[in-house]
C-alpha cells in the first residue's frame, strides 16, 4: 500500500465517521485492527510525537491508521515550529502508514491546507440539505427492507434535521418497531421524542413572539393528542434551561460545534435551543424559568387548577 493521507473536515460529522471506519476495517488480519489504530488529540501533543507515530511500522498487519484529530488548533498555537518543511516529511512516511487529519468545518483560509500542501488529500463533509436528508433517511429504510410512508419520511427529516447520527439510530428503531409492515405519520409521532418537541418548540416560539392566541391553539393541540400539561410545562422548562447554558457556555468561549456535545444536544433540537438563546438575554430567560417555577407552585397549593394555571404561565411568558 502506497503511503496515504487525508484531511477530512466538515459539519457533517457523521459521514467524517464513517468514512474513519471504512479506512480502519482495511486493517488485516482484523485481530490486530486495534493495535495498529492510534489515535491522537493534536491539543495535547506535539508535531514531534505526531510525526514519530505516523513513521511507526504496523505491527503484522497490511497498514497502519494514525488518525490526527484537530491538527489545525496545533498549528494555531505551535508558532516556534518550523512549518515549511511539514508537507515533504509527510510524503517520506512509510508506505504502510494511513494518516487521517480531522477537523471541523474550515474556512478556505485556514493555514492547515498551507501547511498540509499538496501531499495530503482534502475531503470535505457538508450537511445534507433537505432533499438530500430525505434520499438518504429513504435509502436507510430500503437498506434494512422496510417501508415508510412519504409524509412519515419527511416527519421524520424534519423533526431531527442534520445529525446523521440520530437520524440513522432512529430509523433502526422504526424499523424494529414495523418490520414487515408500512411506518406511518401516528407510528413516528408515537415513537420519536423529537416530534413531540418540536411541536414544543413551536409553542415556546409562537409565545415568544407574543403571539398568544396561536400558543394557545397550540397547546390545545397538543393536550388533544394526549400530552399532559406537567409533560409539556417539563418540555419548555427544559428549553429554558438548556438555553441559559448555551448562553453560559458561549460566555465561556465556547462555539456552536463545541456546545452540543456538552450539553448532548444535536440536530434540530441544537439548531433550536441556539436560536432560543440568541433571541432572548439571560435575564429575560432566567425571569421565564422563574415564571415556571411559579406556576408549579400555585398549583401545588391549590390556587388554580392546572389548564388555568398553564394559560395563565402562556400570557406571563409572552411579555
Amino acid at each position: 500500500m502506497k503511503n496515504t493521507s487525508l484531511l477530512l473536515h466538515g459539519t457533517n460529522e457523521y459521514l467524517i465517521s464513517k468514512k474513519i471506519l471504512e479506512i480502519r476495517d482495511g486493517i488485516q488480519p482484523v485481530d490486530l485492527m486495534d493495535v495498529n489504530f492510534v489515535q491522537i488529540d493534536a491539543k495535547s501533543s506535539t508535531v514531534d510525537e505526531i510525526i514519530n507515530a505516523c513513521c511507526t511500522v504496523p505491527f503484522m498487519t497490511n497498514y497502519r491508521l494514525v488518525l490526527v484529530n484537530f491538527f489545525s488548533d496545533l498549528i494555531r498555537v505551535e508558532k516556534a515550529y518550523d512549518w515549511k518543511n511539514l508537507s515533504s516529511q509527510i510524503e517520506n512516511f512509510p508506505d504502510t502508514t494511513f494518516v487521517v487529519f480531522r477537523e471541523n468545518e474550515l474556512k478556505k483560509s485556514n493555514s492547515i491546507f498551507k501547511v498540509l500542501g499538496d501531499s495530503v488529500k482534502s475531503d470535505h463533509f457538508e450537511n445534507f440539505k433537505y432533499r438530500e436528508l430525505l434520499d438518504w433517511a429513504k435509502n436507510r429504510f430500503d437498506d434494512l427492507e422496510v417501508s415508510i410512508d412519504p409524509k412519515a419520511l419527511a416527519l421524520l427529516v424534519e423533526s431531527i434535521g442534520t445529525d446523521l447520527r440520530l437520524l440513522d439510530s432512529e430509523i433502526q428503531k422504526l424499523s424494529m418497531y414495523k418490520p414487515l409492515e408500512m411506518i406511518s405519520t401516528n407510528d413516528v409521532a408515537d415513537l420519536v421524542a423529537y416530534v413531540k418537541e418540536q411541536s414544543v418548540f413551536r409553542l415556546v416560539d409562537s409565545t415568544i413572539d407574543g403571539n398568544i392566541s396561536h400558543s394557545l391553539k397550540l397547546l390545545e393541540s397538543l393536550i388533544d393528542t394526549g400530552q399532559s400539561y406537567a409533560f409539556i410545562k417539563r418540555m419548555i422548562e427544559r428549553q429554558i434551561r438548556l438555553a441559559l447554558m448555551v448562553k453560559s457556555l458561549k460566555n465561556e468561549g465556547f462555539n456552536a460545534a463545541q456546545i452540543g456535545p456538552k450539553i448532548s444536544l444535536f440536530g434540530y433540537p441544537l439548531q433550536k435551543t441556539l436560536e432560543l438563546e440568541s433571541r432572548l438575554t439571560g435575564s429575560r430567560l432566567f425571569n421565564m424559568y422563574q415564571m415556571i417555577l411559579d406556576s408549579e407552585v400555585r398549583e401545588r397549593n391549590g390556587e388554580m387548577s392546572e389548564g388555568l394555571s398553564f394559560e395563565m404561565l402562556i400570557y406571563e411568558l409572552a411579555v
